[in-house]
């Protein structure tokens, strides 16, 4: 912990502001009501002022050898006790010595005796007064470098919480897309080669971005655009997708890896429902401080919905949160024959990952 007079310059002046005033007033107050001459006041106020100064700055190595945090009580009050008496002693006979040098009259020597006592108790209160303000500077430190720890204690436990969550792969989509590809073998090994080297390429892109916070929206498309290569070969024409982006949105960044639930929900609701052919369309359009995405599915209302436990969607309203600092960024409605699912991703990420 830094020293509260060193620190800074300003903290500095503020400090020899006090007792260069008190020994200023001394002064005053001595050659007002002519207890000393003009100039012997004033060379006995600055130099016991000055001393005092130089003498308070270190009682403060006082003060942080008895932290109260790892000292006892007892310990403190004794090791002030006797920093007071000592502190209080050495400035008046080192003041004594130098005012003397400096001031050559056997008046000030009878001065000197007449005040002793008064002396002793300003002493004792500038001790008194210079440890509370010390101690109260030592609690003010400790008590912001525990909301320092504190916060890097949450920030710590908002990464593991977003690691967490980014870790999560649906299984049902891995072992759905393996079952695919031991039909395929015997069918259409061609297609099979095709569907394994899609989902090499979205495993391998995954697993590489899965350290990263943050991507550009064409970035993710593309891992999108695997992921529904490997959903085209299973569901053939019955899969249908496009992309609507404005062209200032390809380059704005978003949470990695948090589209595919989207399209997983999409296909699983919609396509899996259906023998239909089931169009799946994001759009993405740039608005003030924020892009809108959002991604559209048809599917058929007389078909008996796949039970679910929505874990995808909660993943991303999570993630959301947790990024930007909002649970509303995530809506969901759904129409007659159409469902959708909007996301907003603001251009400004908390400080987490600043």
């Amino acid at each position: 912990m830094e020293h509260p007079v060193t620190s800074s310059r300003i903290s500095g002046l503020i400090y020899w502001f006090f007792p260069i005033a008190i020994g200023i007033a001394q002064a005053v107050f001595n050659s007002y009501n002519q207890i000393l001459p003009v100039t012997v006041a004033f060379i006995d106020g600055l130099t016991f002022s000055l001393v005092l100064g130089l003498l308070g700055v270190a009682v403060w190595y006082v003060v942080r050898y008895n932290d109260p945090e790892k000292s006892a009580l007892f310990q403190i009050f004794v090791s002030h006790f006797a920093a007071a008496v000592v502190f209080t002693s050495l400035w008046m006979f080192s003041s004594g010595i130098i005012s003397k040098a400096l001031i050559d009259d056997s008046f000030y020597d009878h001065y000197l005796s007449d005040f002793i006592t008064e002396r002793i108790i300003g002493g004792l209160l500038f001790y008194t007064l210079l440890v509370s303000i010390y101690y109260t500077y030592v609690y003010s430190q400790h008590n912001r470098e525990r909301q320092l720890r504190e916060s890097e204690w949450q920030l710590q436990i908002r990464k593991t919480q977003l690691s967490a969550l980014k870790s999560q792969i649906n299984p049902h989509f891995l072992f759905n897309t393996l079952n695919s590809i031991a039909s395929l073998t015997l069918i259409n090994p061609e297609k099979a080669h095709g569907m394994v080297i899609a989902l090499s390429d979205f495993m391998r892109y995954s697993l590489r971005k899965q350290q990263d916070d943050m991507v550009t929206l064409d970035v993710e498309l593309k891992n999108i655009g695997l992921y529904l290569q490997i959903e085209k070969i299973r569901f053939g024409n019955n899969l249908v997708y496009r992309f609507d982006v404005e062209e200032e949105c390809n380059h704005h960044l978003i949470p990695n890896l948090i589209l595919q639930p989207l399209f997983e929900n999409a296909i699983k609701y919609g396509v899996y429902e259906t023998s239909k052919p089931v169009e799946i369309i994001l759009e993405a359009r740039k608005l003030p401080e924020m892009m809108e995405i959002k991604v559209v599915n048809d599917f058929d209302p007389e078909s008996v919905p796949l039970k679910g436990e929505g874990v995808g969607l909660v993943n991303i309203n999570d993630r959301l949160r947790l990024l930007y600092g909002s649970s509303r960024l995530l809506t969901v409605e759904q129409g007659e024959t159409q469902f959708s699912i909007t996301i907003i991703i603001p251009d400004i990420v908390e400080s987490i990952h600043q």
